[in-house]
């Protein structure tokens, strides 16, 4: 099925989850990497600030283990201090884990909607490299079916107190009042831009200082904020009152000897820094400044964590909606598990019945004309369809039936597999457990008379040179 490896707040704190922060730009090669790797056939990289997961879907004849093994190998490469701090989880429990997630059932804010949009972007990238395919593409659409699913029938997210909230509630104590106190932006983010537009309500002034004029540009002009070029920051850290900092930076922006320096430019006024960033932005040691307060990601979730009391009855809800969803997907794998088997049967009995009719065609029926043999053609397709769809019904129903352990499915699969003997069959189609089956294309009504030669036993046998069906028909053609 599918495997996922990674860490999240649950498992490691800040100071551990910054060391495998992997930046947008990087998510791309790591992808390339661990597709390229024999074990794994698809693969889909999720990291945001509160967490880093790897999900694999396992190549054809591999388990979903050991795919989890590369994709192991990967993260530590990157930092190998967060072994100990890693997770796993295969099959139904990696379906259950990444559902959850994308419902905003494993975030530091119960019920915060930025995940599904992370989800959502982490598929996309995917896409956009060619590592991800019809497994993966289905499992992650079904999980933001889920999520919303969450959002819609549940009040998972209403009332919440949420990171802009708490920082605002913050703000007013240190400050009394925010009119015509100095915010500073320092680089983007959604929520770090929900803080600006927040405080900016509190008739706040608000710089943007970053790297990239544009984006600078843009996001000054969404939140209402006057635009700075990078060489500003020290200068715009001196006005600054609250700095509300989210960078992509593998290293502090903001460090201890620059805010020390600025203090005495600022005569010990109050400072507030908002970091919402991971690798942090911000020294962790001004805190220890007088007057300075530092609040990381971390410390805001511990902040909003007693919210989550409210709303148990909508996360009970919302679990059920979850476990719903995850038991209806592997439903459906199971009945895949039967699909190759059902497409085999149809194969083997359709070609031993166009051996018996090419047999007649070049025989007693070789007086027939093109409209005579479509139709003929057109009854085998029917009676090859009818044939076979008690076995392939039947299948079916016990895929999608609830109470059906899949291991039936499998022993009924493999004794049609026995009783029509199909292995050669499946051979052909590919693995019909344990990997990718190729996807059979569906069956279509044939159009044009048969043109090749089965053996008795409904088996391939290198193509006759059959006349042409009008000279059959006018008697000129035959069996070689």
């Amino acid at each position: 099925m599918i495997g996922i490896v990674g860490l999240s707040h649950a498992t490691a704190p800040i100071e551990i989850r910054e060391q495998l922060a992997i930046p947008p730009d990087a998510v791309s090669g790591a992808l390339q990497r661990l597709v390229a790797h024999p074990q794994i056939a698809e693969t889909m990289l999720l990291s945001t600030c509160n967490r880093v997961e790897v999900v694999v879907a396992p190549a054809a004849g591999a388990t979903a283990a050991a795919a989890l093994v590369p994709a192991r190998e990967l993260l530590l490469s990157v930092a190998p201090a967060v072994e100990r701090n890693l997770f796993e989880h295969l099959g139904p429990a990696a379906l259950l884990h990444l559902f959850r997630v994308a419902a905003s059932l494993d975030s530091l804010v119960l019920g915060e909607p930025q995940i599904l949009g992370q989800v959502k972007m982490a598929l996309a990238t995917a896409r956009r490299g060619g590592t991800v395919g019809p497994r993966l593409d289905r499992v992650v659409a079904r999980a933001i079916r889920a999520a919303k699913r969450v959002r819609t029938e549940t009040a998972l997210g209403a009332g919440q107190v949420s990171v802009p909230s708490v920082a605002l509630d913050l703000a007013r104590q240190i400050f009394d009042s925010l009119a015509g106190r100095t915010l500073v932006l320092v680089g983007s983010g959604e929520m770090a831009e929900a803080v600006a537009r927040l405080l900016r309500s509190e008739r706040a002034r608000v710089v943007v200082v970053g790297r990239n004029a544009a984006r600078v540009a843009e996001v000054a002009s969404s939140v209402g904020g006057e635009p700075r070029p990078w060489d500003a920051l020290a200068e715009s850290l001196v006005e600054a009152d609250v700095v509300v900092a989210s960078t992509a930076s593998q290293r502090h922006v903001v460090d201890l000897d620059l805010v020390s320096v600025l203090r005495r430019q600022r005569r010990g006024r109050s400072q507030f820094f908002i970091d919402l960033a991971v690798p942090r932005a911000v020294d962790p040691r001004v805190d220890r400044l007088d007057n300075v307060y530092c609040y990381n990601v971390d410390d805001f979730a511990r902040l909003v964590a007693d919210s989550r009391g409210g709303r148990v009855r909508e996360m009970e809800a919302a679990e059920r909606i979850v476990r719903e969803e995850v038991e209806r997907l592997e439903r459906w794998f199971v009945g895949e598990r039967a699909t190759p088997v059902s497409v085999a049967l149809r194969g083997r009995v359709r070609r031993a019945l166009e051996f018996e009719l090419q047999r007649s065609l070049a025989g007693r029926l070789k007086h027939l004309g093109p409209t005579e043999r479509h139709q003929l053609k057109v009854m085998l397709h029917a009676a090859t369809k009818k044939i076979c769809h008690a076995p392939t019904r039947k299948l079916r129903e016990l895929a999608v039936d609830r109470a059906t352990d899949g291991d039936r499915v499998d022993v009924l699969s493999d004794a049609l597999v026995e009783l029509f003997d199909l292995e050669a069959e499946l051979t052909e189609a590919g693995p019909m457990r344990g990997g990718a089956a190729r996807p059979a294309a569906p069956e279509a009504a044939p159009a044009v008379p048969p043109t090749g030669r089965l053996d008795a036993t409904g088996r391939d046998e290198p193509p006759p040179r059959l006349a042409a069906p009008e000279a059959l028909a006018e008697g000129r053609g035959g069996r070689p």
